[in-house]
């Protein structure tokens, strides 16, 4: 137990040669002073929001994904690599951390971020391997297979479409490469909400409707049988989440702004409840239902008491005007700006609407409409089938007039317009 062996081998026959420890510079046999060993960069998190329209594939001309990173040593990162449902696709650093100054006796390192713009599918995979043998079973759950957020694969076999929750994730990875290693992390996405919220009769479902009949959506004739235990209907089209809700009760009008307000405040709480912009939407043909304000001094339209608590959270809000064609041509113009005026809302973040099919019966239907069993329907019927067939006027008869849906593409429009506007507040909340 006297001497030990020395650590390193080959020193004890280096104390023969003094010239060569000289050119070596080695100035005290058996002291060896080890160089600043660079760490890999750390990613604590990768956080993103789906963006505007996207239908669960990534296209040549979409919107990017806009990845904000935070982690440790972020700056030594030389390469960054993005896969999207198994698919490289290509990267643009839109803002880069810089070096931090090095101290030895800093243990305690900065957070840095950065931000990623993950942009359409490479022509091919990235020239250096990314994805090593001793990653792979850490990302064996990468789906190879595009994500299909219109629908998904349900176990009851007699539902045949079902929509996604904004919870459901798209499989988005983030790869950093440094000089010496590769470190990777899974983006959490989130999808923005909008709510739709109005007085019974609004025609809130017809327009929600309409909107999940936009786009690549398949339209659902009965859209209340997917939803048979909840009174939320919720359903993503154009890469935003469309909630729809019961009607406000007046009646219960106080009660209804304070849930409203919890809701509100859940989503604050809770990242995947948030609420991002409100839709009020309000029939053309009703009226809108005043209550005094509490100062008594002026009356407010009664759905202001919802729009107060979206605004003291810095939610946006738009009006949808449905019903369009339930008032006369030359009364319409003065009956929009009634509702502008009542809501106090602008031209800009308006938009009047058609949500379903609005038809007005000819003259000729409304006559043959006669009450059932009486004698003068027996007797039309009977001239109807022994007179002679005008068959030149047939033609020209007149027949049931029929407005299309109307409004609701640029409605979806303007939505993604306000969304995009705010879109800096969403991506911070992520």
């Amino acid at each position: 137990m006297g001497d030990s062996p020395s650590i390193f081998p080959g020193l004890d026959q280096l104390q023969q040669f003094p010239n060569l420890q000289q050119w070596l510079g080695l100035a005290v046999i058996g002291t060896v002073e080890l160089g600043h060993i660079v760490e890999a960069p750390v990613i604590r998190s990768a956080t993103s929001i789906v963006p505007l329209g996207w239908n669960g594939t990534v296209e040549k001309n979409g919107e990017p994904f806009k990845v904000d990173i935070a982690g440790f040593g972020l700056h030594l990162c030389t390469l960054i690599h993005a896969q999207v449902n198994g698919t490289w696709c290509s990267t643009t650093v839109e803002s880069f951390p810089s070096q931090p100054p090095y101290s030895n006796h800093d243990d305690q390192q900065e957070l840095q971020k950065m931000r990623v713009l993950v942009g359409p599918p490479l022509k091919r995979p990235p020239y250096h391997q990314i994805v090593e043998d001793s990653l792979l079973p850490a990302f064996s759950t990468i789906n190879k297979e595009p994500v299909k957020v219109s629908s998904i694969q349900n176990s009851n076999p007699s539902d045949e479409v079902k929509y996604v929750h904004p919870d459901d994730p798209i499989d988005l990875y983030i790869f950093c490469t440094s000089d010496f290693t590769t470190v990777s992390r899974e983006v959490h996405l989130r999808t923005r909400i909008v709510r739709l919220i109005g007085l019974e009769g609004a025609g809130k479902t017809s327009l929600f409707k309409a909107i999940m009949g936009q786009g690549k959506i398949p339209v659902i004739a009965n859209i209340e049988s997917l939803f048979p235990d909840s009174d939320v209907q919720e359903g993503i089209a154009g890469g935003v989440c469309y909630s729809d809700s019961l009607g406000v009760n007046l009646q219960e009008l106080s009660n209804e702004a304070s849930r409203f307000r919890d809701e509100l405040w859940a989503g604050i709480r809770d990242l995947s409840q948030k609420t991002d912009l409100i839709v009020l939407v309000h029939n053309l043909s009703h009226k809108i239902p005043q209550y005094n304000s509490p100062d008594g001094l002026e009356k407010k339209p009664a759905l202001s008491l919802l729009l107060d608590e979206a605004k003291a959270l810095g939610i946006p809000w738009v009006l949808a005007i449905t019903n369009k064609f339930s008032v006369s041509a030359h009364q319409q113009k003065a009956a929009i700006e009634a509702v502008l005026q009542g809501y106090r809302a602008s031209r800009s973040s308006t938009e009047v609407v058609n949500s379903c099919p609005y038809v007005i019966p000819s003259a000729a239907t409304a006559s043959l409409s006669w009450a059932p069993g009486s004698s003068e329907q027996k007797k039309g019927v009977h001239k109807l089938i022994f007179a002679p067939i005008n068959i030149v006027r047939m033609p020209f008869q007149r027949k049931d007039t029929v407005f299309p849906v109307e409004g609701v593409n640029s409605l979806c429009q303007l939505v993604h317009r306000v969304l995009q506007s705010h879109e800096e507040a969403s991506l911070e909340s992520t």
